[in-house]
């Protein structure tokens, strides 16, 4: 293959300059879009704390949406979560504009628990599992297996 003529390479170079796009370090920007609505949200700091004992937390805020919006558009309450999120873009949690995630993910499971059915909310939004209480080691007696039985004991003969 030939390489480009320089005035094409000039031309081109014109057209998209390599200053014009981001190709280094984290992105400081993050939004949460659907239809004509955008969310500006906080960037993620490093990787978020998820709670284990909380599956929902660990399902992402798109999975979240998709769920809560496909099920609210099936019962025709689409307009109710529109209004929500309406009213959230009016008070946002910074000057800037910006919302941090879980605000958007309390107004997704306040909205669906008003309009859905109890397992339609536990598909989206799965109930926090119990944490086992922690058991206590050395309380139990050891098992009478290791212990000699009486009944194997040896009698000496009477003499």
């Amino acid at each position: 293959l030939k390489p480009l003529p320089l005035w094409l390479r000039l031309q081109i170079q014109s057209l998209c300059p390599r200053s014009a796009m981001r190709n280094r370090g984290p992105g400081k920007w993050r939004e949460w879009r659907w239809g004509g609505t955008v969310v500006p949200l906080y960037p993620l700091e490093g990787t978020p704390a998820v709670d284990p004992l909380d599956p929902a937390a660990a399902k992402p805020l798109s999975e979240i949406a998709h769920l809560t919006i496909t099920k609210l558009t099936a019962k025709n309450c689409q307009a109710k979560l529109t209004d929500g999120i309406a009213e959230l873009v009016k008070t946002p949690d910074s000057p800037g504009g910006r919302f941090n995630e879980n605000r958007l993910r309390q107004l997704f499971k306040e909205t669906a628990i008003a309009n859905l059915t109890t397992e339609e909310v536990e598909e989206i939004f799965p109930a926090p599992v119990a944490a086992d209480p922690p058991s206590r080691t050395g309380s139990r007696r050891p098992s009478k297996s290791s212990r000699k039985a009486s009944k194997d004991k040896i009698v000496p003969p009477e003499t």
